[in-house]
């Protein structure tokens, strides 16, 4: 535990002291601020459900955005249960032609619905946000459970990527734990996490000493990862 300590101490020394520190940070949360800015809940749950897909983020947020111009309507905004109820009649093309997209998005925008039917005095992006950073949620990814837990874990195809990518999203103070963020890790000291649940904890754990949000740090150790990927980088 002290050795860890250490680590996460000397790899956040290592991050302060690029001389690109702040151009960094500044890159990391805009990224960060254009992810978890979709104001409409069910558009955020929508978003998550494609990622399964496996296409590149862009190409995920393009489909979104176009469902949005599609059916914005200023009197009928896109709450979950009228984008649950759009889902049922539209074609599979708002699903890049996977029935199994369709169903889980189904599956988690009623799942979602009922979570704020419990919550009726609050909106539906705050409940997806609270949703996000509450303890309960914490507590069932760092124990591994996630077939217990009471909202996404029922869903079998939705991986803890995901979830972390639907939290991120949502407004949570968290990270998704990608190849890429394992390997920035590495590159920082770290030994090589055995899992994305490693790789979770490690990197909040930095997120901490750094005394920053976590899908901030995430973004930065990305950026840490790619550049690798292309040459030493800054911090070698």
């Amino acid at each position: 535990m002290v050795e860890l300590a250490d680590r996460t101490a000397e790899a956040a020394r290592r991050i302060r002291s690029f001389d690109d520190f702040e151009a960094r940070l500044e890159r990391a949360a805009s990224r960060v601020d254009e992810l978890a800015g979709r104001p409409e809940a069910a558009l955020v749950i929508y978003e998550a459900a494609l990622m399964k897909s496996g296409r590149p983020r862009e190409e995920v947020r393009k489909l979104v955005d176009r469902f949005r111009e599609t059916f914005a309507d200023e009197e009928e905004p896109l709450t979950i249960p009228r984008v649950s109820a759009l889902m049922k009649v539209e074609g599979d093309e708002w699903f890049f032609d996977e029935q199994e997209l369709r169903v889980l998005t189904g599956q988690l925008l009623g799942q979602f619905q009922h979570r704020v039917a419990q919550y009726n005095y609050l909106d539906e992006r705050t409940v997806l946000r609270r949703w996000a950073d509450s303890y309960d949620t914490r507590l069932f990814i760092r124990r591994r459970i996630l077939d217990t837990e009471p909202v996404v874990g029922v869903t079998g195809a939705f991986d803890l990527e995901l979830m972390q990518y639907l939290r991120v999203i949502a407004g949570g103070d968290t990270l998704v734990p990608t190849e890429g963020v394992a390997r920035g890790l590495e590159l920082l000291g770290f030994d090589r996490p055995s899992d994305g649940y490693e790789t979770l904890a490690a990197a909040e754990q930095l997120a901490l000493h750094l005394e920053l949000p976590a899908p901030i740090v995430g973004e930065m150790l990305e950026e840490l990862a790619q550049e690798r990927d292309k040459g030493p980088f800054s911090g070698e």
